[in-house]
């Protein structure tokens, strides 16, 4: 059967055959129906470049797959019973003997449940990759272990069954499914209102956050594996929710009518209890596969419009705002990051299906308010600074990068993970190539470093924050966590986002070079590519197929130099390609044809945009830790390496040296005239590591030549903080060094005119007031006498002589 007539049979069955034979005989026809995997109406379902299904791009052998097989390894052995024992407690059912909690978070508090919806996820994305049916196996017993649960629930709304002990709870409504009571969720809003706390009988901890964990599992079990029980179950939670969330908890005592829009902005506002994670994006998707209505309008109880929707669609930044500036009733200074990034999901999907122009908008918008502006080198985002609330979680300050550094916290390792769905999301709708920038930059460092190298099965070995304040290391495990949650399906489905396609099937897109063979059946197009990326860059791609096909390949915006694409042996394009692009190919493809993209990776450094002598050094997308306790003043390590360079500019021939490889082949280097061991981040072990190092620079020299000049800052207005850092001067007043805004013009092609930008650039220093002529006068003569020193070719012997 086909995917679009999938899909007419639900939208019919729920208007027409259901008030027949009814949802449980309609369920089971549609199993019977169809063998094929059913419709993803999730991220781009209406956008102009769509995602292929997990089940159509297979990861070859790499740095991804070896990360994904150690998780897969966890799969395969963990008790899966053990996620329904709460469940069953609630249900009134039994529990085998000796089958004990998942532990963590999921012990019987306040968010158990968030997991079981993360583990069918991670089942169903881990039998999508090889088909392997252990995993299909666990995740039906799961989902129908589930649907038990969900029915003896209901029953006792029903008056068919009376419940005891932790089961003796009569539901407000049918439907609802869940390893706490009803009341947890319900208690949330009017009359209430409760916040969050560890008092089961009182406080409530993100319920809306574990509906959607548990919703998402089943969905994606439906869409990866075809299990149309799972989708059952997830339709009856939907009506339970959109009851819950528009008619409210009736049954209290000081119950006061519908809950309103204000309850609802109210709701939202509170720290921590009001996190919903993506709730908001599935009731979009059960709208389309549904056709009901309502299921959209669900989607929009959870608008954050009281304090933060609003200001995004008006692109005015508010997730750090001083005290007498809060919007909203229930809000802090800063927001918690990962509970806002996931809304942001949500409204994707509400334009997705309605196509209400505000939605798409506010999603941009928060994202470029994290992107640039509170982005680590890493990918990842959060962390504190001076004179704010010491949590690790929330936002840091527009533009704080380097005072956001602190060796105890760093970047939550679950906000990059959504924020890698938002930038996917919204480049299906934009096509911009720094989408996929900052996606590849996120993934092969914050969610391939986030797990450990290691065969341990113990727990899913994952981060929760990872450090990035100096000589900090990195801590795994995490059982129970929101991170422990999202590492499970971060490294079960890293085929994602390798290809995409344009909705009318003219177009592919291939946006990452990971080793990953496509099955297109509807194009009748196979597209492998081979890649030992990113330790080494270039990648090779082979077709079977034939017929017409536009192919665009994206050009990095790290590229500097040397990217070259051929077909057949054939150097296509004139020009050198643009970074931050994509270079498209259009032709009549024929089996056989073979397209080879060179990429080489240079070594260069990145400055944070607050502190420009706080820097990291870059492999590609990929990070340089420096390994070991810093030596530094400040705590850092102190570097000095403009005097290693070249007048190329290679930061590769002689600054940052390669001095061999690991066993699995990631390369290893040293950082020049310190000794200081430097690896890429995404290797991940318990040792000490720096992502960010100081640039120490104190004299303008050239190679060996000394001008006795001072490398003097220019003020080139960096960004003032919004919110002012305790102790710390707003760095509008301080800019990069002279050797830092020449070198920023390298390559030279010769060395006429190297000394024409290190006079030109002088010049700039003196009419700004940094320097005198009398020493610019000084810094030009040593750079002309500096012909040799700087000579890429030149070895050191001829260079003395």
């Amino acid at each position: 059967m086909a995917r679009l007539n999938i899909r007419w049979l639900l939208r019919s069955a729920f208007f027409g055959i259901a008030t027949v034979v009814g949802s449980e005989a309609m369920f089971a026809s549609l199993a019977e129906a169809s063998s094929e995997v059913p419709p993803d109406v999730g991220p781009g379902a209406t956008a102009p470049v769509r995602p292929f299904r997990l089940d159509q791009v297979r990861l070859g052998g790499g740095l991804m797959q070896e990360k994904r097989d150690r998780m897969k390894a966890y799969l395969r052995q963990y008790d899966q019973r053990r996620f329904l024992v709460l469940f069953n407690n609630q249900a009134g059912r039994p529990n085998p003997e000796g089958v004990a909690v998942p532990g963590g978070w999921e012990d019987g508090g306040l968010l158990s449940g968030h997991w079981t919806g993360h583990f069918m996820t991670a089942l169903s994305q881990a039998y999508a990759d090889q088909g392997e049916e252990i995993f299909k196996t666990k995740l039906d017993w799961m989902v129908n272990e589930l649907a038990t649960c969900q029915d003896a629930i209901t029953a006792r709304f029903e008056g068919k069954g009376q419940g005891s002990g932790a089961a003796s709870w009569i539901p407000t409504y049918p439907g609802y499914l869940g390893a706490l009571p009803e009341d947890t969720v319900l208690r949330l809003g009017p009359p209430r209102f409760a916040v969050y706390g560890s008092d089961l009988n009182k406080n409530t901890w993100a319920p809306w956050y574990t509906q959607h964990k548990i919703l998402r599992g089943l969905l994606d079990a439906y869409y990866n594996t075809n299990n149309t029980q799972a989708l059952e179950v997830v339709t009856k939670m939907a009506d339970w929710a959109h009851l819950a969330l528009t008619v409210g908890d009736k049954n209290h005592p000081n119950y006061r009518g519908n809950i309103t829009r204000d309850d609802l902005n109210y709701m939202w506002d509170v720290y921590i209890a009001g996190e919903f994670g993506g709730a908001n994006e599935v009731f979009p998707e059960i709208y389309e596969l549904t056709g009901d209505a309502k299921h959209l309008e669900t989607a929009k109880c959870f608008d954050n419009r009281e304090s933060l929707f609003g200001a995004a669609v008006e692109d005015k930044d508010i997730l750090v705002v001083l005290p007498q500036n809060i919007p909203g009733r229930r809000r802090r200074e800063r927001l918690h990051a990962n509970t806002h990034v996931p809304q942001f999901l949500g409204y994707m999907r509400v334009y997705e299906q309605s196509g209400e122009r505000d939605y798409l908008d506010a999603a941009r918008n928060f994202y470029h308010w994290v992107f640039p502006h509170r982005e680590f080198a890493t990918g990842g985002t959060g962390g504190n600074y001076p004179g704010h609330e010491d949590n690790n979680e929330l936002f840091q300050n527009r533009d704080d990068i380097a005072y956001a550094l602190n060796k105890s916290g760093g970047a939550e390792t679950c906000t990059t993970y959504n924020m890698l769905k938002l930038a996917r999301n919204l480049f299906m709708h934009e096509h911009n190539a720094t989408y996929m920038d900052s996606y590849e930059r996120g993934l092969f460092n914050m969610i391939t470093g986030s797990r450990a190298d290691t065969n341990s099965v113990d727990g899913p070995q994952v981060t929760y924050f990872q450090p990035l304040g100096p000589g900090a290391a990195r801590d795994y495990d995490n059982i129970g966590t929101c991170c422990g949650g999202t590492g499970m399906e971060s490294h079960t489905k890293y085929q994602e986002t390798v290809y995409l396609r344009s909705a009318d099937g003219s177009t592919l897109w291939i946006n990452l070079y990971v080793p990953a063979t496509l099955d297109w059946e509807e194009k009748g197009f196979t597209v492998k590519q081979e890649t030992t990326f990113p330790r080494e860059g270039s990648s090779k791609f082979t077709i079977t197929g034939d017929g017409p096909l536009d192919v665009k390949l994206r050009v990095p915006a790290w590229v500097r130099k040397g990217f070259r694409v051929a077909v057949n042996g054939e150097t296509q394009g004139q020009q050198e390609p643009q970074p931050g692009t994509y270079l498209t190919l259009s032709r009549l493809w024929k089996t056989g044809d073979v397209i080879e993209v060179k990429m080489p990776l240079s070594i260069r450094v990145e400055r944070a945009r607050d502190r420009p002598d706080t820097q990291v050094i870059m492999w590609g997308p990929v990070v340089l830790q420096t390994v070991g306790q810093p030596t530094g003043a400040d705590g850092f390590w102190d570097l000095s390496l403009y005097r290693y360079l070249k007048r190329d500019g290679d930061y590769a021939q002689g600054a940052i040296k390669r001095t061999g490889s690991t066993v699995g082949g990631d390369p290893l280097f040293t950082a020049a005239g310190s000794d200081v061991a430097v690896r890429p981040y995404y290797v991940s072990d318990l040792q000490p590591v720096s992502s960010y190092f100081r640039r120490v620079e104190p004299a303008v020299v050239f190679g060996s030549i000394d001008t006795g000049v001072a490398n003097r800052k220019r003020n080139d207005r960096l960004p003032e903080y919004d919110v002012p850092v305790t102790g710390i001067e707003s760095p509008g007043s301080d800019g990069p060094t002279f050797l830092d805004v020449l070198w920023d013009q390298a390559p030279f092609v010769t060395h006429a005119d190297f000394v024409k930008a290190v006079t030109s650039t002088a010049d700039s220093f003196v009419a700004a007031g940094v320097y005198t002529t009398d020493e610019r006068d000084v810094i030009v003569v040593k750079a002309s006498e500096a012909e040799k020193e700087l000579n890429p070719g030149c070895t050191p012997r001829e260079r003395r002589m």
